[in-house]
């Protein structure tokens, strides 16, 4: 049976609110389709006075697999000689809001993370206050190795996170993070078996729903102002860095050769 993606679907349930990226079919991935609907769920969630808590998660097993690659090599498919600098300006139009929304709300933000955290999925880790993650959950910046480079922030909170020299590992080898070493370094709060990110995530966020909303808002708001300074500047120099590394014909190379590993055989 199809699935008739809803993109973002959010659920209630009293203060704490879910949001689910919810198209499998592209693992979640963040495109112009995914990126303007879970912005503007999220921008909206600012103004919601009855959500105390908020859990970003992904349907079908993934969080979400970053960018639609497969939508920027049809691009080059059917644009032959340009480059796909034009796509991923769009999707990263949505990518930079939706980190400014997660980092500016005054809701705490709780990532239950299963499956696949690549990519964008990784920044929305490392933009969130707190992490859950199921321990068979493969994080993989995944950037580089298809010739483009680390964004939504990624550049900004790695490293001060892992430290330059790790942050540069990770990032320049596409390193995959176990949840196991994402829990020793800071990243990831809570383990949860495979399947049980979300029921913990959500026993986490009925547990700060009941604290004193207005000092939790407040207490984001100054740890916010102190640990992310200068993030928004970094999320435009991220922009642009990747919009001409998807112009290059290197990322071309790449982007077909991993679509080309993806894709089903052909029967």
């Amino acid at each position: 049976m199809s699935h008739d993606p809803a993109y973002v679907r959010m659920d209630w349930d009293g203060p704490v609110v879910t949001l689910t990226m919810d198209n499998p079919a592209t693992m979640n991935a963040m495109d112009d389709q995914m990126g303007p609907r879970l912005a503007r769920a999220l921008e909206g969630l600012a103004h919601e006075h009855r959500a105390r808590v908020v859990v970003l998660t992904g349907a079908g097993g993934n969080f979400t697999g970053g960018g639609n690659l497969k939508r920027a090599a049809q691009h080059l498919e059917e644009h032959p000689g340009q480059g796909a600098g034009v796509v991923f300006g769009a999707y990263l139009r949505y990518v930079v809001r939706v980190v400014q929304a997660l980092t500016g709300l005054p809701q705490p933000v709780i990532s239950a993370v299963e499956g696949a955290a690549s990519g964008a999925g990784l920044a929305w880790m490392l933009a969130s206050d707190m992490v859950v993650a199921a321990d068979n959950a493969r994080i993989v910046p995944g950037f580089v190795g298809v010739g483009l480079v680390p964004a939504a922030g990624v550049t900004w909170h790695l490293p001060r996170l892992l430290g330059l020299a790790r942050a540069s590992e990770r990032l320049m080898l596409g390193r995959a993070l176990s949840p196991a070493q994402a829990v020793e370094l800071g990243l990831v709060q809570r383990l949860a078996p495979p399947g049980g990110a979300l029921a913990t995530a959500r026993e986490l966020a009925q547990e700060l729903a009941a604290g004193p909303g207005q000092a939790l808002a407040e207490t984001k708001r100054l740890l916010t102002r102190a640990a992310r300074a200068g993030l928004n500047p970094q999320l435009e120099k991220e922009r642009l860095a990747v919009i001409a590394a998807a112009d290059d014909s290197e990322f071309a190379r790449r982007v077909r050769r991993f679509v080309a590993s993806t894709d089903p055989p052909k029967e």
